[in-house]
């Protein structure tokens, strides 16, 4: 993992220092819930740290913090990602989009795993300042022995303030077929700050 980190931190430093780049830092807070009868609860916080680039690619480093609570303890995790984003103009109404984050998870207990995700979607103006992003993220372990394989979908509408200042709110639907702890519903507000 300490290569993911060295490597994740090179490539953010040298995009920030090149060209014509534009960093961003944001701020979110989510309250997810299982879908399915265990009924944990999960309050999360995090932030991102940024750049994008004239030709639509997105560099991010995410630091972030869980607290799940149950009917019988409460724990607290802690996550670590690096993200790649690319946006495409394809000269219609919507900017489809790829991405690929590598990450570790921390445990309260002190056990951690590495992770891995895939994301696709869509941004889409709706009117002056507001959009609709929709999209879907494919995450697992690369420890076979953790349960952390799901699939998620999301809507987000997002409104931009001023050319600086962005809010958004998204709600996400999570399904694994491998673990129910996995399978969620979540909401999500976040601010962003672009300079």
């Amino acid at each position: 993992m300490k290569k993911i980190i060295m490597g994740g931190l090179l490539l953010l430093s040298g995009a920030a220092l090149a060209g014509d780049n534009k960093p961003f830092v944001m701020l979110d807070s989510s309250t997810e819930r299982d879908s399915k009868s265990i009924a944990s609860e999960y309050i999360g916080a995090n932030i991102t740290v940024g750049v994008k680039t004239a030709d639509k690619f997105e560099y991010s480093v995410k630091v972030g913090t869980s607290a799940k609570s149950t009917s019988s303890s409460d724990t607290i995790s802690n996550n670590l990602e690096f993200k790649v984003k690319k946006s495409f103009d394809v000269g219609m109404f919507f900017l489809p989009y790829v991405a690929v984050r590598l990450g570790e998870k921390l445990n309260s207990d002190t056990t951690h795993f590495s992770h891995y995700a895939f994301d696709a979607g869509a941004k889409m103006p709706l009117s002056n300042g507001l959009s609709l992003d929709i999209g879907a993220r494919y995450r697992n372990s690369f420890n076979s022995s953790e349960d952390y394989r799901s699939t998620r979908y999301h809507a987000m509408f997002l409104y931009d303030v001023d050319q600086h200042n962005t809010v958004g709110l998204r709600y996400a639907r999570s399904y694994s077929d491998v673990s129910d702890y996995e399978e969620r519903k979540s909401w999500r507000v976040h601010y962003q700050r672009n300079y």
